[in-house]
């Protein structure tokens, strides 16, 4: 695999990875209908500083120890506890929802510190990338530093492009739904976190 190859499929498997549903795009859509179309790339600056930690933390040989059982089973419980968390909050701030975007300043650190944590609750995250990511991250190593960074760069370029995209096209679209529907949105989308923080604490215990 050569370098132009590293990138290129590094990015589409981030691409496939970055459109499937679950708590980023979830804390995603929430956050922009809140707080506007920069929700997207903030969320995932601090998304894309876990993921450069975790590139770090498998060169240096922590792989084999994140892929061990009893690990696996705190993740469920740190991430379930969080994920619920963050669906709790959502649905106490629906009565908050308006058709007008804040115009107060925001405090983009704590859309990058979402970014981090949603993304650091996730076990299956930590998954993927002691499994799938690993398997990259090993083609690209043989390629010294400028291997590991189009490997990172094309990955990350995905999700910026995504969640930017999901952002933007939300923001446009606001303007024409009622407030009723983004209510009924947010109200989805709490309960989502909710039940799929609960599900991951059901898991603890059973990986081995």
């Amino acid at each position: 695999m050569n370098l132009s190859l590293i990138f290129l499929t590094s990015f589409f498997i981030g691409l496939s990875g970055a459109i499937s549903p679950g708590p980023l795009l979830a804390i995603t859509i929430e956050q922009t209908i809140k707080k506007g179309y920069k929700a997207g790339p903030l969320i995932i600056i601090g998304h894309s500083i876990l993921e450069l930690l975790m590139v770090i933390f498998l060169i240096i040989g922590f792989g084999e120890i994140l892929k061990k059982g009893i690990v696996q089973n705190y993740l469920n419980i740190f991430g379930g506890f969080f994920l619920i968390c963050f669906g709790v909050l959502t649905l106490i701030s629906i009565k908050n929802i308006n058709l007008s975007f804040s115009k107060s300043p925001q405090n983009n650190y704590s859309l990058i510190f979402k970014g981090i944590f949603v993304s650091l609750s996730n076990p299956y995250w930590t998954i993927w990338w002691v499994t799938i990511g690993f398997v990259y991250l090993s083609f690209a190593l043989l390629y010294g530093f400028f291997g590991i960074f189009l490997f990172f760069v094309g990955h990350i370029s995905s999700d910026f492009l995504w969640y930017s995209f999901v952002s933007y096209s939300l923001y446009k679209s606001k303007k024409l739904m009622k407030e009723a529907y983004l209510k009924y949105l947010s109200v989805f989308l709490g309960i989502f976190l909710i039940c799929f923080g609960i599900f991951l604490i059901s898991k603890a215990g059973t990986c081995k």
